[in-house]
């Protein structure tokens, strides 16, 4: 871990979203459930989509690499790094109202797979992707892994059950993506083109037969169903959105 200069605690400090360098804080989120230990210069904690923004801008003019993170269930170290780690578990927590008729509702980054089902079966119904972490694993989480679990012959993935998502970009713009929606609408289509013009690649590489695909971008998905970014998003881990 290289310690921040004052230049980068400015720019963190400006952004208007709680953030800690401390030592306890550092130490606390160097580890995930892999077997790795990586220590972050610092650890954001933002309260919504536009604290979220700000800070992703602040890293980028501080020079810090951004390492969003969950609950830290993944086994392959992929919510630890020596950069700015972004807790979207500790305050994005919200379940918003249902709409049965549709059967969607609007949920935080922060709500755990227990938590969500236990909302929805009074009326029913489940969040079909049973991962055996669900005490702990956050839905933010899962659609960054694009997690499924045993059932996902019959439930499929998490992307299969995504609707739309609000994300926040690089740059911190935030948009929302999704069948339908106009939000980053210039990427899509570049997306949709870039897909199309590997389609038979990937055809060969990605049959539609795999159900579940660990490795790379969901560029199978995106093919099958262009027009919609959650596609791409869901399974890129924070490094698209």
């Amino acid at each position: 871990m290289v310690a921040l200069s004052d230049h980068q605690r400015r720019s963190l400090a400006d952004s208007g979203c709680e953030v800690r360098s401390d030592a306890l804080t550092r130490t606390l989120y160097a580890t995930d459930a892999s077997i790795y230990r990586v220590e972050p210069a610092a650890v954001a904690f933002p309260r919504s989509a536009a604290e979220a923004a700000a800070v992703v801008r602040a890293a980028a003019d501080a020079g810090l690499p951004v390492i969003p993170r969950g609950a830290g269930t993944g086994l392959a170290g992929g919510a630890i790094g020596d950069g700015l780690v972004v807790d979207l578990a500790r305050h994005s927590r919200q379940i918003g109202s249902l709409d049965r008729e549709r059967r969607t509702v609007h949920v935080g980054a922060g709500v755990v797979l227990d938590q969500l089902n236990a909302f929805l079966r009074p009326h029913g119904l489940w969040f079909g992707p049973d991962v055996a972490t669900s005490s702990r694993a956050t839905l933010g989480g899962m659609i960054a892994n694009n997690s499924s679990g045993a059932h996902a012959p019959v439930y499929g993935t998490t992307v299969d059950h995504v609707e739309a998502l609000e994300v926040v970009l690089a740059d911190g713009t935030v948009a929302v993506v999704g069948r339908g929606r106009d939000g980053l609408e210039e990427l899509r289509d570049q997306v949709d083109r870039l897909v199309a013009r590997h389609a038979a690649t990937i055809r060969e590489r990605l049959p539609e037969v795999l159900v579940k695909r660990w490795p790379g971008y969901g560029l199978d998905d995106a093919l099958r169903h262009p027009g919609d970014l959650t596609r791409i998003v869901c399974g890129s881990e924070g490094t698209l959105a």
